[in-house]
């Protein structure tokens, strides 16, 4: 039976429990809660499209560029791309296929994990300031996990077990 949002306490259900927007999906959801639901005028529709030439125009980071001469022409654009476009496609980072699959692995596993376990990581909860998980209650609904690396040791104690 889906959970009706209109009638339960949903920052409750989503931040305080822990189930996040996965939760909200997993229960079945039978209606978007109105929170989650963008404005019209904010909507992509026939008269309000995306424009396709910024979409051409993604800016391309060569991200093995910022080790050599270039460092500063690298970082220029970098900060220019987050600052006009919001995101940019890095190049030549180095990943390989193999690694890229076991990040999203351990990514599924850990937004996978029951509330309980992923609460351990909260913002507010946690003692570290090198993991944070947490979830949105605005329009562009998402759960978050943010890890920073500072050393394989730091990694090792504070990281999830399932992104170790």
């Amino acid at each position: 039976m889906a959970l009706n949002f209109d009638t339960i306490n949903l920052v409750d259900f989503v931040v305080k429990q822990g189930n996040g927007v996965k939760g909200l999906i997993d229960s079945g959801l039978s209606k978007v809660p109105d929170v989650y639901i963008q404005p019209i005028d904010r909507r992509i529709s026939k008269t309000n499209n995306i424009d396709a030439a910024k979409i051409v125009s993604l800016p391309l980071i060569d991200i093995s560029q910022l080790d050599g001469p270039e460092h500063d022409q690298v970082e220029k654009a970098l900060v220019k791309a987050a600052e006009t476009v919001g995101f940019f496609h890095v190049v030549n980072h180095g990943l390989t296929i193999q690694v890229i699959e076991e990040l999203k692995d351990a990514t599924r596993q850990f937004f996978n994990l029951p509330p309980d376990k992923k609460l351990v990581y909260q913002k507010g909860i946690t003692s570290s300031s090198l993991v944070v998980y947490g979830t949105s209650i605005e329009q562009e609904w998402r759960d978050y996990l943010i890890m920073i690396y500072n050393s394989d040791d730091d990694a090792y104690k504070y990281w999830p077990d399932q992104c170790k």
